[in-house]
C-alpha cells in the first residue's frame, strides 16, 4: 500500500495520502488523524479484525453499522455513507460492505498501531485484557492492550529480570538513552512486594509502584512495550508485520525525551517498517527538515547523530545513513467549519506563502509570533 485516497470518511471529505518512509500526520484536536489512521488499519488488516472480534465472541451480522461501532467506536457508526464514501488503496476500491460479506482468513497483523490515550490501557498497573473493554470502546485500543498483556504473561513480566532493560530488544546505545532522559537510570520490573501483576520501578532497590510514576513514565511504558512488539527478542523485526504507527508519542514527555524518540523512528526505519506518526510536536518535523536538508547536502552520519545527542558508534551510523536515504512525507489536518482540508506539506519550506507549510501545519506559528513581537519590540525601541 503506497497510496490512499478517501472521499467523504466523517469529517474528511476529501483526503490523498502518499506514503513514505516516514509518513506525518500533523494537526488540531478532532482533525479526523485518529480515523484516518483506524482507516490505514482496517484496510491492511480487516481479516485479521474480523477474527480476533469473533474469537472475543463479537457477531455483527454482515452490518455496517455494527461493524463500525464494533471498530471504530461507539458513536461512530455513521461516519461511513455506502452510497458517499469512497476508499481507494493502491489505485483498488476498497468496498467495506463487500469484505464484511465474504469469508475471512484468519492473517497475521501487518499493521502494529500504538494509539493514544496509553495510560488507560494500564489497570492497577498491568495492561488491561481485551474483554476488560466495553464493546463500543476503540477496536484499535483493546486490541493493543491485548497484545501488551499477552506480551507481560508469556514471559516478560515473569518477575526473572528486569522488564526495562532488555538485552536483545534494541542496541544499548538507544536503551542507555531511554534510560537517562525517562527512567532516570532505574530499571523497570514485575512489583515483587504485592501479590498480583504491577509494574514497579526500582531504584537502587526501592520499588516504586506504577502510580507513583510521572505522568511521562506512565505515557511511555505502554509505548515501550509496543517498541518491544516490533523489536522481538534477537530479532531485527517482525516477520509480520511492515507497518508501525503511533499516535501522539510525544505525551508527557520533556524535549529530551522526545529527541530519544525521534532516534527510535530512525532505527524502525532502519529495520525496514514503514513508519506513521500522528504529532503534535515541532521536534518531529523539525527532524524530518533536518533529515532532508542534510541529505541535500551529502552530510555525514555524524551530523545527524549529532542532532540527536547519539554517540558515532557503528550502530548510530547505520542508522543515521539509512535514515539519509529514506522518503518522508507530511500532511496537515486543518479544521474548516465543519469539514477537515487534508493538505500535502511535505516541502516544509519556511519561505513558503502558504502559511500551513511555512509554520509546519501550525506547529510553529506561535514561535513566528513570538519572534515577530520580540523583533518589533526591539526595533521600536531603537527607532
Amino acid at each position: 500500500m503506497d497510496r490512499i485516497q478517501v472521499t467523504e470518511l466523517g469529517q474528511i471529505p476529501e483526503a490523498d495520502i502518499e506514503f513514505g518512509d516516514m509518513t506525518i500526520f500533523v494537526g488540531e484536536q478532532a482533525s479526523g488523524k485518529s480515523i484516518l489512521l483506524q482507516l490505514v488499519k482496517l484496510v491492511v488488516d480487516i481479516e485479521t479484525i474480523s477474527q480476533s472480534l469473533k474469537t472475543h465472541g463479537y457477531n455483527w451480522d454482515k452490518n455496517r453499522e455494527k461493524f463500525l461501532y464494533l471498530y471504530f467506536g461507539e458513536g461512530m457508526q455513521k461516519i461511513w455513507d455506502s452510497e458517499t464514501t469512497k476508499i481507494t488503496v493502491g489505485g483498488a476500491r476498497f468496498n467495506l460492505d463487500t469484505v464484511l460479506t465474504r469469508r475471512m482468513r484468519g492473517k497475521a497483523e501487518s499493521l502494529l498501531l500504538i494509539p493514544a490515550h496509553r495510560t488507560g490501557m494500564i489497570k492497577k498497573g498491568w495492561p488491561r485484557a481485551f474483554t476488560d473493554y466495553d464493546a463500543g470502546d476503540p477496536y484499535v485500543v483493546r486490541q493493543f492492550s491485548e497484545r501488551l498483556r499477552r506480551l507481560m504473561d508469556k514471559g516478560l513480566g515473569s518477575g526473572k529480570g528486569a522488564i526495562f532493560p532488555q538485552i536483545g530488544r534494541m542496541d544499548r546505545t538507544l536503551q542507555d538513552v531511554i534510560g537517562e532522559s525517562i527512567f532516570a537510570g532505574a530499571e523497570v520490573k514485575r512489583d515483587s512486594s504485592v501479590l498480583f501483576n504491577r509494574f514497579a520501578l526500582d531504584i537502587e532497590g526501592n520499588e516504586l509502584p506504577f502510580m507513583e510514576w510521572s505522568a511521562g513514565q506512565r505515557e511511555f511504558m505502554p509505548l515501550l512495550l509496543g517498541l518491544y512488539l516490533s523489536m522481538p527478542l534477537r530479532e531485527n523485526k517482525d516477520k509480520n508485520i511492515k507497518w508501525v504507527v503511533i499516535e501522539e508519542p510525544e505525551v508527557g514527555l520533556h524535549p529530551k525525551a522526545i529527541s530519544v524518540l525521534l532516534a527510535v523512528f530512525l532505527e524502525l526505519m532502519r529495520r525496514g517498517y514503514k513508519v506513521i506518526i500522528s504529532t503534535h510536536s515541532s521536534q518531529v518535523l523539525e527532524m524530518v527538515w533536518a533529515i532532508r536538508h542534510l541529505a541535500e547536502e551529502e552530510a555525514t552520519p555524524r551530523m545527524l547523530l549529532e542532532m540527536l545527542d547519539l554517540r558515532p558508534n557503528s550502530f548510530g551510523r547505520n542508522m543515521a545513513q539509512t535514515a539519509l536515504k529514506k522518503t518522508f512525507k507530511t500532511y496537515y489536518f486543518s479544521r474548516q467549519d465543519k469539514d477537515v482540508e487534508v493538505k500535502d506539506i511535505s516541502t516544509l519550506d519556511a519561505d513558503d506563502p502558504d502559511e500551513a507549510v511555512a509554520n509546519f501545519g501550525g506547529l510553529t506559528a506561535f514561535s513566528t509570533k513570538v519572534s515577530d513581537a520580540v523583533s518589533s519590540a526591539i526595533w521600536k525601541g531603537n527607532s
